[in-house]
């Protein structure tokens, strides 16, 4: 838990309706989370100002609430993966720009360290690899392309690259 969530903590619970509100609302806020294909802890939901001010009697803003748990970290890391899945091309620019920020500031001895954290977020985000490129290219016309190529280990490598072969 955070230290500054410490004063909420002791309101919660030295109060009972206070900790029924809290109860409530942490469980709203989970399942809420797993609705967008994320799972918080409870922990999680402190982060949340929305939910800490309705748990001690003000109304809960829904609006407020859901941009609130929209932005935090988790969340909003699964719909920029999701976006970037369903090809979002500005979406995936941002997400690549936001991996090699700091990049030029990091010490030498930790270049490795950090270029395997890096390569672990990009392939957690999907963005490892570049992005399919488009090409109006049928099946039947990359064979008959492969059929005018006389080198057997180029001709094996451009089926593979098309996903002819596996």
């Amino acid at each position: 838990m955070a230290e500054d969530h410490k004063s909420f903590m002791n309101i919660i619970n030295n109060s009972p309706s206070c900790a029924e509100r809290w109860a409530g609302l942490t469980e709203k806020a989970i399942a809420d989370a797993r609705a967008h294909g994320v799972t918080l802890e409870p922990d999680d939901c402190l982060n949340i100002r929305e939910i800490r001010l309705a748990a001690m009697g003000a109304e809960l803003d829904s609006e407020a609430y859901q941009n609130e748990l929209l932005n935090l970290p988790q969340l909003s890391m699964a719909a920029r993966k999701k976006a970037i899945q369903e090809g979002d091309s500005d979406i995936r620019a941002a997400a690549l720009s936001d991996l090699n920020r700091w990049r030029e500031n990091e010490h030498f001895s930790h270049r490795t360290a950090h270029a395997a954290r890096r390569l672990s977020e990009a392939r957690e985000l999907g963005i490892a690899t570049p992005a399919p490129a488009q090409d109006e290219l049928s099946r039947n016309d990359r064979l008959e392309m492969l059929k005018e190529v006389k080198d057997p280990a180029e001709r094996l490598a451009l089926a593979r690259k098309w996903n002819l072969i596996k």
